[in-house]
């Protein structure tokens, strides 16, 4: 005859819970001293058991979060379940996001130690933070559009206005017209560039991703732009070794080396020919290391501050240009799911670092 399963006690139901949780579970005393630690927190720090059990559990935190610690600790002595929010390593693990409970171990109606339960909320966090940016660039991107829609449109219709009042044959007639075709230009060239933003956006983190010989779409993008550089009797260095590819979108690539040239070569120095050195480097596991350099009128990094590759930003209002290149050079680098850096001195010139993988 089959034996009938022996029947789990609630003490039993408590361990398998401690034992196979994967969040963080610690059991303190009042002195913050490490109880029993389950092992998902052993595997965290990497420790053995009996190396943690009867430690302070702050020998595994930063100095700096140890008065919360202690604080919330002494809170749930109280008899009340405290909850909150952590940045922190723990033991040797990098630091990340925890949300923490303390949840008080009662006995005769008091408090006998604290169950603490750490979940790993890190990947939300940076969800969410990636969100509130997302939504500020797009607040950003309205009241921009929004502005320079209504400077050019405003005009147009105060010189259609004006048109009606003028001789069809007459100079002023003829001045206005042209006015208004400028403004009518500007109006259309502010919904061109809306639309490529836009359109980048959509495609934001669906790009079609392929390994790309880099020096092939660097050396199309030179080609391209070779009669201006010769005008200008600039000289463009490329240093990328044989056979080095990057995991890109090669559209995307091309338009990051177009913008970064033609930058180069729009605000060069007039007392020096323009120079630009572009090298590659594989820099193991952090990625592909991609710096585009020049000695052109160079950027005051302080003076731009956090505006650097925002839209319409322009740092030489002497020279032309709409402060579009930037921008759309920092969406494909992070639509890739690279980052780009800059350096720069005004009047010696500017590098920037892209890390591509």
């Amino acid at each position: 005859m089959k034996q009938n399963a022996p029947i789990a006690t609630d003490e039993d139901r408590f361990r398998s819970l401690f034992e196979n949780n994967p969040e963080l579970i610690l059991y303190q005393n009042q002195d913050s001293i490490i109880l029993d630690a389950n092992p998902a927190f052993l595997r965290l720090i990497e420790e053995p058991k009996e190396k943690v059990v009867n430690r302070l559990y702050s020998d595994f935190l930063p100095p700096e979060v140890h008065p919360l610690f202690k604080e919330k600790l002494k809170e749930a002595f109280t008899g009340k379940i405290v909850r909150f929010d952590m940045f922190a390593s723990q033991g040797g693990s990098a630091p990340r996001h925890w949300d923490i409970v303390k949840v008080p171990v009662m006995e005769d109606e008091r408090v006998v130690g604290v169950h603490m339960v750490a979940r790993d909320i890190t990947e939300k966090m940076q969800t969410q933070a990636k969100i509130f940016e997302q939504n500020q660039d797009l607040q950003q991107f309205t009241y921009i559009v929004s502005h320079n829609l209504r400077g050019p449109l405003s005009n147009a219709l105060g010189l259609v206005d004006l048109l009606c009042t003028e001789e069809p044959e007459s100079p002023e007639f003829e001045g206005t017209r042209t006015f208004l075709h400028t403004s009518l230009h500007q109006l259309d060239q502010v919904l061109k560039d809306m639309n490529t933003i836009l359109s980048i956006r959509d495609k934001e983190g669906l790009a079609n991703s392929e390994s790309v010989p880099l020096a092939e779409v660097v050396k199309q993008v030179v080609q391209n732009l070779q009669q201006v550089i010769e005008e200008c009797d600039g000289t463009v260095r490329v240093d990328i070794p044989d056979g080095f590819q990057v995991q890109a979108n090669r559209a995307y690539l091309y338009s990051i080396f177009f913008n970064l040239l033609s930058n180069a070569i729009k605000f060069r120095a007039a007392q020096r020919p323009l120079q630009i050195d572009l090298t590659a480097t594989d820099k193991d596991r952090q990625g592909k290391l991609i710096i585009f350099a020049d000695n052109g009128l160079g950027i005051d990094l302080e003076q731009a501050g956090t505006d650097m590759f925002k839209l319409y930003k322009r740092f030489h209002p002497q020279l032309p240009g709409r402060g579009l290149g930037l921008y759309l050079v920092k969406t494909h680098v992070e639509s890739m799911g690279g980052s780009i850096k800059v350096n720069s001195q005004p009047n010696e010139g500017t590098s920037f670092l892209i890390l591509l993988s």
